[in-house]
């Protein structure tokens, strides 16, 4: 039962993550109306998470090692709920909105690193594998719900922040799982205890390929996502609501796209599942954006978008690692980072971009990024093969 809590926690802080970072170009249109700000400022403000959330998995590789578990994660999630529930009182000035997400992106990124090292402790070697890619299951499927949630308030006249408060709902809930669990064999583990030496190996150039796709990946992602649903009321002609769930549809894809790489890659195998992923997501995006309509709905076009990914960023990590022996530690930290990057610098750039040349050349930034993805996929892959 106290593992189950646990567990339960662990999946509810990767729900919490991807329900704020999923709404965000949702939400962003009609904040601007309310705000009277443009929709370029206000995707600036609300791109704060992820900054947030970069400097949190940053911040918890020297936090972690530092604080009980137990203590640190009731205190950040704490902190986030206050900030989330301070969003309805406050939600009137762009900087304040700003800071507010930016510490919630903090803490929240700390608190997916203590899920995955939670996830990891709680389990044995047989059942850890699965047990993490639920999580990402959880990701995806959080991703889904809040985006639809956010499409169908607004379309109720609720404030354009009430998903938030819905997000500061899930992290009380985590700070009363974790105040129940039982700690002891999470925190039984030796903290101090010395990795065995390892003579230092030289990273080959498909690793560093890889990365660089990741990076590339996630800055693609984010940016199309944060896009479309004003390029799609604006230049596609659908309605807020259809444009909106876009993206619902695409989260919904990636948690079945996730679900079945899980089968697929076992026949497949990594490299071909890595070249798949990547040429996948790259033509559909593409299709999605100018397909005619009456070629195929864009609403089933943003759910093969989503399957088209077939876990595709735990695939590439899984690829990257098979150039090693042993696989150094830092390794799967290196490749998050990259993606977190991605995802923070999304909002900065697009937002310039989109300010300077429109929604169509924002859209093109997206595209380009993604069509990098298959590039630098495609060269590890065959530098891998030759090698």
């Amino acid at each position: 039962m106290n593992r189950a809590r646990l567990t339960l926690s662990c999946f509810l802080a990767y729900f919490a993550l991807s329900g704020t970072l999923a709404p965000i170009g949702i939400l962003a249109e009609p904040a601007a109306h309310v705000l009277g700000a443009t929709l370029a400022e206000v995707v600036r403000a609300l791109g704060y998470f992820s900054i947030g959330t970069l400097t949190g998995a940053a911040a918890a590789l020297w936090v972690l090692p530092r604080f009980r578990l137990r203590r640190l994660m009731i205190s950040t999630y704490v902190l986030a709920a206050g900030c989330l529930f301070a969003l309805g009182a406050l939600a009137s000035h762009l900087a304040v909105i700003s800071g507010l997400l930016l510490v919630v992106g903090i803490c929240l990124g700390i608190g997916l690193a203590q899920g995955a090292l939670m996830i990891s402790r709680l389990f044995d070697d047989d059942q850890r594998a699965s047990m993490l890619v639920a999580t990402d299951a959880s990701f995806s499927l959080a991703g889904f719900l809040m985006a639809s949630l956010s499409v169908y308030l607004l379309a109720s006249n609720a404030d354009w922040y009430s998903v938030y408060l819905v997000i500061g709902g899930v992290t009380v809930a985590i700070v009363f799982l974790v105040r129940g669990g039982d700690f002891s064999r999470v925190e039984a583990f030796d903290e101090a205890a010395a990795e065995p030496m390892l003579e230092r190996v030289r990273w080959a150039t498909p690793v560093w390929l890889l990365m660089t796709a990741l990076f590339f990946y996630t800055l693609g992602q984010t940016t199309l996502l944060t896009w479309l649903p004003a390029f799609g009321a604006r230049d596609m002609g659908l309605t807020p609501s259809l444009a909106g769930g876009l993206v619902g549809n695409y989260w919904l894809g990636m948690f079945i796209g996730q679900l079945l790489t899980v089968g697929i890659v076992l026949r497949l195998g990594v490299s071909r599942m890595v070249v798949v992923g990547a040429l996948g997501c790259f033509s559909l995006s593409v299709a999605l954006i100018y397909l005619p309509d009456e070629m195929i709905q864009k609403q089933f076009v943003a759910l093969l978008w989503g399957i088209a990914n077939f876990g595709l960023l735990k695939c590439i990590i899984s690829k990257a690692s098979e150039s090693f022996r042993i696989v150094p530690a830092t390794l799967v930290s290196m490749m998050l980072l990259a993606a977190s990057v991605g995802t923070a610098l999304s909002p900065v750039l697009s937002s310039r971009i989109v300010e300077s040349g429109g929604l169509g050349l924002g859209i093109g930034l997206a595209h380009f990024s993604l069509g990098l993805v298959a590039v630098f996929v495609l060269a590890s892959v065959l530098i891998r093969t030759r090698n």
